[in-house]
């Protein structure tokens, strides 16, 4: 079945998103040398986590649902205030890997978060394993980026 209201779980990830192909970062470096495997591993997983909650209906039933939902507003909020600061920043190329409040690279650990917590409220095992499969490329492709900003 399809569930339009699960729609929201990717489109709140990707709003932040739209705004960045139309305000491209300032100071970029040179890119960092990027494993093939997890570069692929990255895309499946963003491709599946945007896709496989359509196909989930949202449960907010039962007391760990509700912890899961807000844990995924705790990395949602986080996510946001990222973003917040890349913007206010004059969109700082290194704002977008730089760590924030003691946590490295929090654009890409905070939606890794969110669509894991996800899989929770959709009682979706393929979700687990998609934000897993997205979280091990993402966080360590942003890592690298982040090191490589660093020189």
């Amino acid at each position: 079945m399809f569930y339009p209201i699960s729609l929201l779980i990717p489109l709140m990830v990707m709003l932040p998103n739209l705004l960045f192909v139309r305000f491209k970062p300032q100071n970029v470096r040179a890119g960092t040398k990027k494993n093939p495997i997890l570069i692929a591993a990255e895309g499946v997983g963003r491709f599946a986590v945007m896709i496989v909650p359509l196909f989930f209906q949202v449960h907010l039933h039962a007391s760990y649902e509700i912890i899961a939902l807000l844990m995924m507003s705790c990395s949602l909020f986080m996510y946001y205030l990222g973003w917040g600061r890349y913007y206010s920043n004059l969109r700082e190329y290194k704002l977008l890997f730089a760590p924030m409040l003691g946590i490295p690279v929090p654009l890409a650990i905070a939606p890794s978060l969110y669509f894991l917590f996800s899989a929770v409220i959709l009682h979706s095992g393929y979700m687990v394993i998609f934000s897993v499969i997205f979280a091990v490329g993402h966080i360590t492709n942003s890592l690298r980026d982040y090191y490589a900003a660093l020189d």
